[in-house]
């Protein structure tokens, strides 16, 4: 039987690439006011009184006096999550998810696949990473199975390319980072005029301001001028462009990211509720590696 793959809520993965490679959800928490949803994850999520879309999510949030917050899946919740992946068969599974730094994601993945252990051999990885991140992991680790490799190989993989894939964005208000608590050296940062744009990476991680610019062409000028210095033109490179409810900027970066250099995989998604309670609206970014820095 192929193993099964597992990943957090907070990954970015459009639904024809979950479809394709056969990837499996745990889903995540977001608090509007005390009120808590489970962040959808697919369509047929959509219109269940306990999930919340992210189109959903946006609105709700409009109101300066909504107070969304994360939570973490509770133990219940991941062993609904395994259920779903192992009815397909599996008897091995791979589970990616966020960096314990950011969430208890990987504490409760962890602990739910101990309780588990007499039905199936569940490998949880820390993926050192987030969003699109942990999407290029899954992907990569999906491609190897769709290969014939073993869920042993996948695992190696997996823990190798922890903290490998780079992020950079461009959040287009402080507010909602202030809130979140998850970024490093951020105090300095949340000092400045409100109108600052971050740059941001998460390297490791952890989230760290890199730099900051006053308009929000400015940042996406130099969030590709970041990235071009990081990585030289005509590279060939595995590539997700995520945003949080700003699609068309999105485009616009994925456009140059196609154009400058050479996408063996590309994909732009948008990041979900659980990434969205964080970052606010109006971020956008890029998560890559080069081609050849995994199997």
């Amino acid at each position: 039987m192929r193993f099964a793959i597992v990943v957090d809520g907070t990954a970015s993965l459009p639904e024809d690439a979950v479809r394709a490679h056969d990837i499996h959800w745990l889903p995540l928490r977001v608090i509007l006011n005390d009120e808590a949803f489970v962040a959808a994850t697919s369509p047929s999520d959509a219109g269940k009184p306990t999930h919340i879309t992210t189109a959903e999510f946006y609105e709700r949030i409009r109101p300066k006096d909504v107070r969304p917050e994360t939570s973490a899946p509770n133990i219940e919740e991941a062993l609904t999550a395994y259920d779903l992946a192992l009815a397909t068969g599996a008897r091995e599974m791979l589970v990616l998810t966020i960096a314990t730094e950011l969430s208890a994601t990987h504490s409760v993945a962890a602990t739910t696949a101990q309780q588990c252990q007499d039905r199936a051999r569940i490998e949880v990885v820390d993926t050192r990473s987030v969003a699109g991140g942990i999407s290029l992991i899954a992907t990569a680790c999906a491609r190897l199975r769709e290969r014939g490799g073993s869920f042993d190989d996948a695992v190696a993989l997996a823990r190798g390319m922890a903290g490998t894939v780079q992020i950079l964005a461009a959040a287009d208000q402080l507010e909602y980072l202030r809130r979140s608590g998850r970024v490093s050296g951020g105090a300095a940062l949340f000092g400045t005029l409100l109108a600052v744009k971050p740059i941001l990476e998460v390297a490791n991680g952890v989230v760290h301001p890199i730099d900051r610019v006053r308009t929000r062409d400015k940042a996406v000028a130099r969030l590709k001028d970041l990235i071009a210095k990081r990585t030289a033109a005509g590279t060939r490179i595995h590539a997700c462009v995520l945003h949080t409810n700003d699609p068309d900027r999105a485009r616009t970066l994925g456009e140059w990211v196609q154009e400058t250099y050479h996408c063996v995989e590309y994909f732009l998604a948008e990041a979900g509720p659980v990434i969205g309670a964080r970052a606010g609206p109006g971020l956008i970014g890029l998560c890559w590696y080069a081609e050849g820095t995994a199997a």
